[in-house]
């Protein structure tokens, strides 16, 4: 979670210890954040940082480096490139247009025809020169022809990644049998009022609120991969959009905020922190841009209910899920943070303060204050409520935060993959779910797979870990048929050419006809197989529901 920590961020916190060390201000973890804000303001020049604007030359050059990488066929650093030079380029210039028909190259070269005619598409619409038209138009014609011939990676699932049970009536995201329990240690959580088996898809939900570590790989609203067809936020350098509904949708809810401070916010990014004011200034579009309104439900609302199965979702009320949300009652104990988490609120203060916007909108002192204290209060609750997940490939985390799936809680012997795959969070049972049992999620090792080196802001209290609880492997030996099951050999599961469904499903069978005896050692193994399995299902369904909705604008299929 706190891989990333910017270097305005370091000097600032060396500073803070040096002046408290000769004779400064004492600032501490039980400081008030008022006055971690004054010795921000004081310090300001340490942070600052300037912004970088559209720049045709600019992106000229990382469009040139993108062609060195393209040459070397290293079409993924490729794309990259790319991405950043349609940020960097010029509304309206020719430069736009040039950046997508490179990209178009790429994906022609890695055979991703869809990708290629799309960013075809998007380079016609935005000035490609007309001298290169000829290039432009073979290009599309030799698709059109592998497409013709059947050469496409796919664009129809051969297994379902959505929700495959009975949905709630009023949560259609969600399984119907499943609410909000609290549990002693533990605070919200997620129970089943009745059985879930293996290979059910419990949960399929577009998060609330999402942080996206990379600027150029995912779009900056929903975190879909979409690199085929990223369109860049036409007022700065920093943010790309999967579409034009998800361009609009963060610019009005988030991204009006940061528009032109994204150097500033990266130089001072301590982790996922930056969720916290993405957070506040959700719910203060929420309430219409009324600052004192929001003020007057926070500050008077300290009893209301933080059950979001109280809310109808399917009316898709943003201020009804702000408020469930802002009424958590979570106050995480990490006395080794609480520094860093308010040096951290009033350096997004100080930074956010200076916007334009942000001073036409909060304007007096107890409006000020109550930002301040909002966004601390945020940072403090949301490292325990979002959900992480980390992309190796670009080295990227992935943030998110939302009223339902923010409840389900880790456990060392998780009965649930959790996984965040292009905008959606999803819960696969892994093993058989009673009616009356904890639905638990692991946010990083389990029994099976301990993990040594993982490192955790928090103590590990789940059954497994808890000294006092009465949970342990099995020790008994297994039955002859559980046996002989386990000795089976499991052909194709890292062949990609093998429809791995049948793999898949041949375990679930296994779990929910012997999950009585979990855990046992012996089953290990299988439940590790099951997990890279249903990773790699929902990674590859992904990729090819974006292929289709790309096929679809394309109108290349219905």
């Amino acid at each position: 979670m706190f891989s990333i920590v910017g270097d305005g961020f370091k000097t600032l916190f060396l500073q803070m210890h040096c002046q408290i060390g000769g004779g400064g201000p004492r600032l501490g973890p039980n400081s008030d954040v008022a006055a971690y804000r004054d010795f921000v303001l004081q310090n300001q020049a340490l942070i600052d940082v300037p912004e970088r604007g559209k720049c045709n030359r600019w992106a000229s050059e990382l469009r040139q480096e993108g062609n060195r990488l393209f040459l070397s066929r290293k079409f993924d650093d490729a794309l990259a490139k790319f991405n950043e030079s349609i940020c960097a380029a010029e509304p309206g210039t020719e430069h736009l247009g040039m950046g997508f028909a490179n990209r178009s190259a790429v994906y022609y070269e890695m055979d991703e025809y869809e990708y290629c005619l799309a960013n075809i598409e998007l380079a016609k619409r935005n000035h490609y020169p007309e001298k290169f038209a000829p290039k432009l138009e073979a290009r599309e014609l030799a698709c059109r022809a592998k497409l013709d011939d059947g050469q496409s990676k796919g664009t129809t699932l051969n297994h379902s990644i959505g929700l495959n049970v009975s949905p709630n009536p009023k949560i259609p995201f969600i399984a119907d049998g499943i609410v909000m329990k609290r549990y002693p240690g533990f605070g919200r959580g997620l129970a089943a009022e009745k059985d879930f088996q293996p290979g059910n898809i419990i949960l399929e939900e577009s998060p609330m609120l999402t942080l996206v570590g990379s600027r150029y790989n995912y779009c900056n609203n929903c975190a879909g991969s979409f690199q085929g067809c990223l369109i860049p936020c036409p007022g700065c350098t920093s943010a790309m959009y999967c579409s034009e509904e998800c361009l609009g949708k963060d610019y009005r809810f988030w991204h009006r905020f940061e528009c032109g401070l994204a150097e500033k916010l990266q130089n001072v990014m301590f982790g996922t922190m930056a969720m916290a004011p993405k957070r506040f200034f959700f719910g203060l579009t929420a309430f219409r841009d009324d600052i004192q309104e929001m003020m007057t439900y926070c500050e008077e609302s300290t009893d209301s209910n933080d059950d979001p199965f109280v809310v109808d979702h399917t009316d898709q009320d943003q201020l009804e899920q702000f408020k469930v949300l802002h009424q958590t009652k979570l106050n995480p104990s990490m006395p080794e943070l609480e520094s860093v988490m308010r040096l951290s609120a009033a350096t997004f203060y100080a930074i956010f303060m200076k916007h334009p916007l942000v001073k036409q909108l909060v304007t007096t002192d107890s409006q000020k204050d109550f930002m301040l204290r909002c966004i601390f209060d945020y940072i403090r609750k949301d490292t325990a409520l979002s959900l992480d997940s980390n992309e190796v490939a670009t080295c990227t985390t992935i943030s998110t935060l939302s009223t339902i799936s923010s409840l389900v809680n880790h456990s060392c012997d998780p009965n649930i993959i959790m996984h965040i795959r292009y905008g959606r969070i999803r819960f696969w049972v892994l093993r058989p779910i009673r009616k009356g049992d904890q639905i638990v999620a692991s946010y990083g090792p389990t029994w099976w797979d301990p993990q040594p080196s993982y490192k955790s802001i928090f103590k590990c209290s789940c059954p497994v870990c808890d000294e006092g609880s009465n949970w342990s492997i099995h020790e008994e030996k297994l039955p002859a048929a559980v046996q002989e099951q386990l000795g089976v050999k499991i052909f194709g599961v890292n062949n990609p050419d093998i429809d791995q469904t049948n793999v898949l499903k041949h375990l679930h069978h296994f779990f929910t006809q012997y999950g009585y005896l979990h855990p046992n050692a012996s089953f290990g193994p299988k439940l590790d197989v099951c997990k890279f399995l249903i990773i790699g299902l929902i990674h590859r369904g992904s990729f090819t529901l974006e292929r289709a909705k790309v096929a679809a604008a394309q109108g290349l299929i219905n």
